[in-house]
């Protein structure tokens, strides 16, 4: 479909197994609760969008994010070292004029960032990023997998498009200070989260995923969230050699006050039973006035079961991915 927005300025809700080229946010018809309707100005302000791309490895782990709210945006970008538990980070805050942008484009993704010595660059074939100490420039291919696509309702008159794509074939390098590492799959690979939409004005949710290597030698991509974009549909799911098996809803039972204790991860279809073993932490905490944000993003492996539509157990041990707390307020 060429178009999220249809002619009458609605969305249908649900799971698209068709791309979706444009979301044409500006034609949709955004109503207040009590059915006041809000101009283009408004739609632009409150419109949020971001794009993250992880890349999952047995050495290294990086991950990368652009995040534009119209008034204001940021990124980061950071590398994180398994065998020495270093992470090399940079991160920055851009004004609504800093040039950041996220094409509203999900088969097509371009979004960009250069601001306080921070560039990313993220499109659907490649992921370039230079910061503090460390770049990365690694192309992708992602024809291994087919993504997830859902629209769901976000509060009485918004909504949230998400695109997960896992896992995806990379290639290229990382380089840290003076040492650079090759990467490539199936060694390595990558994953991808494209989202936009009128959100909740205070948001919160888990979210597990990993892009990997099974023991046989077949890929495994995973995402798994609560909290968020699961209203009448869910965002849950696996792929096993590029076979998409859908998810329930998920429960994630994990001690807020220390999130380095193990999380267990369930649906409710019990096709995943998973603990998740945290070794680091990227976080931050930002109390701008109109924006707040509390993110913890974590990395560590998985060890546990999934179970297919076709009925076959896979067991997942030492299988390395990220796990996630946030609340903002947008």
């Amino acid at each position: 479909m060429d178009t999220l927005v249809n002619g009458r300025g609605l969305v249908r809700w649900g799971i698209y197994n068709e791309p979706v080229h444009r979301i044409n946010y500006l034609d949709y018809r955004l109503e207040t609760p009590m059915g006041f309707r809000l101009p283009n100005l408004l739609k632009r302000l409150f419109i949020n969008r971001f794009h993250f791309i992880g890349i999952i490895g047995p050495e290294l782990m990086a991950g990368a994010a652009v995040v534009d709210l119209a008034y204001l945006s940021n990124a980061f970008f950071y590398l994180y070292d398994r065998q020495t538990g270093v992470i090399t980070e940079s991160k920055a805050m851009g004004h609504p004029f800093a040039g950041t942008s996220i094409e509203p484009s999900p088969e097509k993704p371009r979004s960009l960032f250069n601001t306080g010595g921070l560039i990313i660059e993220m499109q659907r074939d490649s992921l370039k990023a230079l910061g503090r100490d460390v770049s990365i420039d690694v192309s992708i291919d992602p024809n291994a997998t087919s993504p997830l696509r859902i629209c769901t309702r976000a509060g009485y008159r918004g909504w949230v498009y998400t695109q997960k794509t896992s896992p995806l074939k990379v290639r290229g390098t990382i380089t840290r200070g003076d040492t650079q590492y090759d990467l490539s799959s199936p060694a390595y690979w990558a994953l991808s989260d494209w989202t936009c939409g009128f959100m909740r004005r205070q948001t919160c949710w888990n979210w597990a995923s990993t892009a990997s290597s099974l023991d046989d030698g077949r890929s495994l991509g995973l995402n798994l969230s609560c909290g968020v974009n699961e209203t009448s549909f869910t965002e849950n799911a696996f792929w096993v050699d590029g076979i998409m098996t859908k998810v329930d809803m998920v429960d994630f039972d994990f001690d807020r006050d220390n999130l380095s204790d193990p999380w267990h991860i369930r649906s409710n279809d019990r096709k995943v039973d998973l603990v998740f073993y945290p070794e680091a932490r990227r976080e931050e905490k930002i109390n701008a006035f109109l924006l707040a944000s509390r993110f913890t993003q974590l990395m560590g492996s998985f060890e546990g079961t999934l179970l297919t539509d076709e009925g076959e157990v896979i067991f997942i041990q030492s299988c390395p991915g990220f796990a996630e707390d946030h609340y903002a307020k947008w």
